[in-house]
């Protein structure tokens, strides 16, 4: 496995490597031989991964990872990040709690966030995938035909998300609100219906119905299959 450092740039180190199962398994494995801040490129990723372990389809798609060796509230931050990044290009996104971004009702971009422990915390590692290419049967949505610099692209979402990194919370969480198209949705939440009212501070979820007001993380619910269209 050959990999490449191709460019420095707004305190970025871009690695590239031809093929590789997964980038984020291979920082997660091997933070401490990298430093912050790097970014590891793959052309074709043979074995991506998004939440809950759902297999990434990638071929000729845009997926890297980005080591950070500090903590941030990546899982606000990041979607962020690829939607100012887009807006560049005159892409109009929107996230689909918590992290998925989508363009029209087709999703667009999956982020996975995994966090290294030993004992004390010791690295980050954002994982993004965007898809350059239509996908129908799994109502994927591509931008390939917008996007000339893959490498370009990568550099603006990591930009962005420095930036977003020095923003105070009550701010990233308008912003977050301003983009997001699940609230004023009606989902399903433990076979009752509720309407999404807002997103708190932490990034979670606040729904309510004529009896009650509930705060649910993430990992209580898989929104695309609680939404009732």
């Amino acid at each position: 496995m050959d990999i490449k450092r191709i460019e420095e740039k707004d305190g970025f180190s871009l690695l590239q490597v031809d093929e590789i199962p997964s980038t984020n398994t291979h920082l997660k494995n091997e933070y401490d031989k990298y430093q912050d801040n790097t970014i590891l490129w793959a052309i074709n990723q043979t074995e991506g991964r998004g939440r809950y372990d759902r297999r990434w389809e990638s071929k000729n798609d845009l997926t890297f990872s980005i080591l950070f060796k500090e903590k941030y509230n990546s899982a606000i931050i990041a979607p962020l990040a690829i939607i100012l990044a887009l807006n560049d290009y005159n892409i109009n996104a929107k996230i689909k709690w918590p992290n998925d971004i989508y363009l029209y009702e087709g999703k667009l971009s999956g982020i996975l966030i995994e966090d290294v422990y030993e004992g004390e915390f010791k690295a980050s590692i954002v994982g993004i995938g965007i898809n350059m290419n239509d996908y129908p049967g799994v109502n994927g949505i591509g931008i390939g035909e917008f996007i000339t610099d893959m490498k370009k692209l990568i550099f603006k979402v990591c930009k962005y998300f420095k930036y977003l990194t020095t923003v105070n919370t009550n701010t990233i969480i308008n912003m977050y609100r301003e983009y997001s198209n699940v609230i004023g949705k009606t989902i399903n939440y433990k076979e009752v219906e509720y309407l999404v009212k807002d997103i708190d501070k932490d990034g979670h979820l606040i729904i309510e119905n004529d009896n009650e007001t509930k705060i649910i993380s993430c990992d209580e619910i898989s929104i695309t299959d609680a939404i009732i269209m």
